[in-house]
């Protein structure tokens, strides 16, 4: 299915470079000491691109593999995913799959190089349920859009040039009827020249129409550049047996406020 997808950039400040922005119109926000893409001064660029067959619309192998670590403890108290709002508003297509393989998108056309560049590195598979503020009730229908570098620490062609342009790995699902999304990607590296980079992190925005959006990011436990306030939930990917290539698996467990 084609629909169209906008992409926005903001113009660069005295002490961060412009902050890219979600694939629905949100600022990629990162943790403390991040930087994305540098972008000449007001330059907007608003770019439409086959969704579905650029973006998440791999199909997600089928091999079992299941999510192996939890976004919170049992008997944890029930609070909202951390984050900031949802920024975006480009509507996911409502028969979007809740299931994929993420893959190139936005402003990176779909070909075989493109898409090699996302399936170096280590194989993660993510899965999860968005939860309403009660952490009970699961929200069939959530719009998840995500997106991150790839091993390499690229979003896409001309990382951490002006001719950056992204992505390498996005997708955009929504959860089934048991609020329930999987997809298939590779570990995110750090970010390409960057002396001192953010942690790796995967994007995610997720919105309800029943519940208050979130925009917040999956880190990774152990990461040598995680502070001590991240900005999102941080995992420890363990490995599914018998996974053949050898796959890592999380599971992050989204929960929106009301």
């Amino acid at each position: 299915m084609n629909r169209l997808m906008t992409w926005l950039w903001t113009a660069p400040s005295t002490h961060i470079r412009g902050r890219l922005r979600s694939p629905s119109g949100g600022p990629d926000r990162r943790g403390r000491g991040s930087r994305a893409p540098q972008r000449r001064l007001g330059a907007v660029l608003l770019m439409g691109v086959v969704v579905l067959g650029l973006v998440g619309c791999d199909p997600a192998p089928r091999d079992g593999t299941t999510a192996s670590s939890t976004a919170a403890a049992p008997g944890a108290a029930c609070v909202p995913t951390r984050g900031e709002a949802a920024q975006g508003t480009r509507t996911v297509a409502a028969d979007a799959p809740s299931t994929g393989r993420l893959g190139p998108g936005g402003e990176v056309a779909r070909t075989a190089e493109t898409v090699a560049k996302g399936r170096g590195g280590q194989r993660l598979v993510v899965s999860g349920t968005v939860y309403a503020a009660d952490c009970t009730t699961p929200l069939a229908g959530a719009s998840i859009e995500v997106w991150q570098t790839n091993a390499a620490g690229e979003y896409g062609p001309g990382q951490g040039t002006s001719d950056e342009r992204c992505c390498y790995l996005a997708a955009a699902l929504r959860t089934d009827q048991r609020g329930r999304y999987r997809f298939e990607t590779v570990k995110p590296g750090h970010y390409k020249g960057e002396e001192r980079p953010p942690p790796a992190h995967i994007h995610f925005e997720v919105r309800h129409p029943e519940a208050a959006g979130v925009l917040t990011e999956l880190l990774f436990e152990g990461d040598p550049w995680l502070g001590p306030d991240p900005p999102g939930a941080v995992m420890r990917p363990e490995r599914v047996p018998g996974s053949d290539p050898p796959a890592m698996a999380a599971r992050f467990d989204i929960v929106l406020r009301r």
